[in-house]
């Protein structure tokens, strides 16, 4: 980094550079962090398996249809062992090393299952680059790495997150996963501080430009529209709400989200922070 422009811009906020460096790092996490909160574990759109993969295919579903996402994880791998561009598998892994890591206590747990969602993301994208589902995953799984990157790397993978989300949403509009991840980018990029902003500009050349509050809103309304049962849409649309202030948006949302049945291993985290949320409306 510039140590000029490092000192120039401590002097205008009148603190040490490493509390810039500690801001830079918030930046960036709160903006990413808000675009990955996506349905990371729920079954993609269903292809035809190898019939060598039938059975372990179908085995793998059905574990993760228990949640138990361990099992189902090294059963998608006995798939792509049989078949390393197979698609549903690859999607699959994605999407389960980003939800375990997600769960993990330690931080180096954590940051093993994100590696491992980028690199298969990055298989992924390179055997399916006309999938929609393609796009969606490789977004979920750079965000979550992300948060264990260095600032200019969260910046890259920012642009890359809703560059795919954009990508999912245009090859198949029904998307809503994809919908619920440009209405979370739009949410955190639409509402950074004034402090967030002059460190963006100062340091890295701007902040996010295109993200609007009515772009986050129309698309979390989108994502429920098309999926009305899932819950986590839910959770992050009262987020939005709460942040921009519409709080009796957020109370009748989050009531109408707590009536949705569990369908994911992660829905009854999102279940705890919405009660947690509307007991403090």
């Amino acid at each position: 980094m510039n140590k000029t422009v490092t000192a120039g811009f401590s002097q205008v906020l009148s603190i040490p550079a490493s509390s810039i460096r500690f801001l830079l790092s918030i930046l960036f996490l709160v903006m990413l962090f808000g675009a990955i909160t996506v349905p990371l574990a729920y079954a993609d759109a269903t292809g035809t398996a190898s019939a060598g993969n039938d059975e372990t295919l179908e085995r793998a579903f059905q574990l993760k249809d228990e949640f138990r996402d361990e099992e189902a994880l090294e059963a998608f791998k006995e798939v792509l062992e049989r078949d390393e561009t197979h698609y549903e598998a690859l999607w699959n892994i994605v999407m389960l090393h980003t939800s375990i890591g997600y769960r993990q206590d330690r931080s180096r747990d954590e940051e093993a299952h994100y590696d491992q969602a980028y690199q298969y993301g990055q298989r992924l994208l390179e055997a399916h680059p006309d999938s929609a589902g393609t796009h969606f995953a490789y977004a979920a799984a750079a965000g979550r790495k992300a948060l264990h990157a260095g600032a200019r790397d969260r910046i890259r993978m920012s642009t890359e997150i809703r560059e795919h989300a954009e990508k999912a949403v245009e090859l198949d509009p029904g998307y809503s996963r994809a919908w619920n991840v440009l209405g979370n980018w739009h949410h955190r990029a639409a509402n950074l501080s004034r402090m967030e902003r002059l460190a963006a500009n100062a340091l890295f050349g701007g902040a996010p430009e295109g993200a609007s509050n009515e772009a986050a809103r129309e698309a979390f309304q989108k994502a429920i529209e098309l999926d009305p049962q899932f819950i986590l849409y839910y959770h992050d649309k009262a987020e939005f709400y709460l942040t921009i202030g519409e709080d009796d948006h957020a109370r009748r949302i989050l009531e109408e989200g707590l009536e949705k049945e569990i369908t994911t291993s992660d829905d009854e985290r999102w279940i705890e922070n919405m009660r947690e949320m509307l007991d403090d409306l």
